[in-house]
């Protein structure tokens, strides 16, 4: 019989505390902590007195919810109580002492996981949620844990069972009874799937940084402006500003949400070919770390004056690195020079006014802008690096039966690619997941989930 669990299911502070406890001798210890012979109502919370021996421990607000009807599937017990260390902590002593045992990371969830009440991108989705911090992460998680995600590759999954048990009846067809299926309608059917699974990868590209958060890089030349801009973005005096180039002398890091999305913007120090001291040296060192770790690059210019052929080489070596990159043309509530670069006009170029505002609305805009278009056009996305590798997995298999069918291998050898991609779906939702894996997954949710 499985053992039963308990933890704390909320955080520090507050004035409640919420301790959950799931499992076969779930009513038996909460009939013996409350003293009552009675099984209450299940969903009904109820007044309780909770004892630690023959002393009160707390008067706690109690919900049972009866198996298969609960979270884990299994019968829980909630217990609100108040919020105080000592009963908290000797509350879950005495629900070991009565013979749960603490529950590991994220054991809660992997229950209702194995007791089907979610598949795993809905278990995965619940932990995004708890760990969301903007409006873009939550809805990502929300559209996994409500179930929208699973859906979508369940629709695709069930396509390509469709079309492999179509296949495979024929191979067992040794008197060929039934109609050969043409390769026209094979390919159209791989082809069909094979974008789906494509959409919907090609949308990691962005989800991932909708869950983590875009790490823009803030680059130029020595008091271009960029602590500035830093400062304008956030709203408040993060960064020093001084008229005296090279202020700047290491990263200057701060999380901010723009249009529903988190920034994890990094103020940099300015490049230039010359460093003044080793300080400025190692700071220029840590600037070109961070451009290169960056998923965006905003290229400050200062377009009150000419470029410097330092800033024409800072571009090329931005140019190199192949990032999404934002020209800020700053400065511009001054006498502008109409500085120009190689190939600026394919990039995106924005022109701003640190000291007035100006254009600030419209880069904000456009530094989220990638957001929408890589939706699919059900609006889904990932942002789960095991999802993102289980799709591509599966396309390598379905391209590799296009391959094969086209070279017309024989629909024994393209079915075996077909079987593979559906494995790796299967995997995704959970279907067929090793338990190393899902030790490894629900080992990352929080306690008490």
């Amino acid at each position: 019989m499985q053992h039963t669990i308990c933890a704390l299911a909320t955080g520090a502070g507050g004035a409640v505390a919420l301790v959950r406890l799931s499992g076969p001798q779930s009513l038996r210890i909460l009939q013996e902590l409350s003293r009552r012979t009675h099984t209450p109502e299940p969903r009904k919370q109820i007044l309780c007195t909770l004892y630690d021996g023959p002393e009160v421990l707390d008067k706690a607000l109690v919900t049972y919810f009866q198996a298969p009807h609960s979270f884990t599937g299994e019968d829980v017990v909630e217990f609100a109580v108040h919020a105080s260390p000592y009963i908290k902590g000797r509350l879950l002593e005495l629900l070991c002492a009565h013979g749960a045992v603490m529950a590991k990371r994220g054991e809660f969830s992997q229950r209702a996981f194995l007791n089907g009440k979610m598949d795993l991108v809905e278990a995965q989705g619940l932990c995004d949620l708890i760990a969301s911090g903007n409006k873009a992460s939550h809805k990502l998680a929300m559209d996994s844990l409500d179930g929208k995600l699973s859906a979508r590759l369940e629709d695709i999954k069930k396509r390509l069972s469709e079309l492999l048990a179509q296949i495979e009846v024929r191979l067992d067809d040794v008197d060929e009874e039934m109609t050969p299926l043409s390769d026209e309608f094979v390919s159209g059917e791989i082809n069909a799937v094979l974008g789906h699974i494509k959409a919907l990868a090609d949308t990691f590209s962005v989800g991932k940084y909708i869950k983590d958060g875009l790490r823009t890089a803030i680059v130029g030349a020595p008091n271009s402006g960029k602590s500035s801009l830093l400062n304008a973005l956030v709203g408040f005096d993060r960064a020093i500003v001084s008229d005296q180039s090279g202020t700047t002398r290491d990263t200057v890091e701060e999380t901010l949400e723009i249009n529903g999305q988190k920034i994890i913007l990094t103020d940099t120090a300015g490049i230039r070919e010359h460093a003044l001291d080793p300080a400025e040296k190692e700071g220029m060192r840590r600037s070109r770390r961070a451009m290169e770790g960056a998923d965006l690059i905003l290229f400050v210019l200062d377009a009150s004056r000419s470029l410097t052929p330092e800033e024409q080489d800072l571009w090329q070596a931005i140019r190199r690195q192949q990032k999404r990159t934002i020209i800020v043309w700053n400065k511009t509530d001054l006498n502008t020079a109409h500085p120009s670069l190689e190939e600026q006009d394919k990039y995106t170029q924005a022109a701003v006014s640190c000291k007035t505002g100006e254009g600030l609305e419209n880069l904000k805009k456009l530094i989220t802008a990638d957001v929408t278009e890589a939706q699919t056009a059900d609006g889904l996305m990932i942002s789960n690096l095991r999802h993102y590798e289980a799709l591509l997995r599966a396309q390598t298999e379905l391209e590799s039966a296009l391959i094969r069918l086209q070279a017309r291998a024989g629909g024994e050898i393209y079915a075996e690619h077909l079987r593979g991609a559906l494995r790796y779906l299967q995997n995704l939702i959970g279907e067929v997941t090793p338990d190393d894996v899902l030790g490894i997954i629900f080992s990352k949710f929080c306690m008490g989930k």
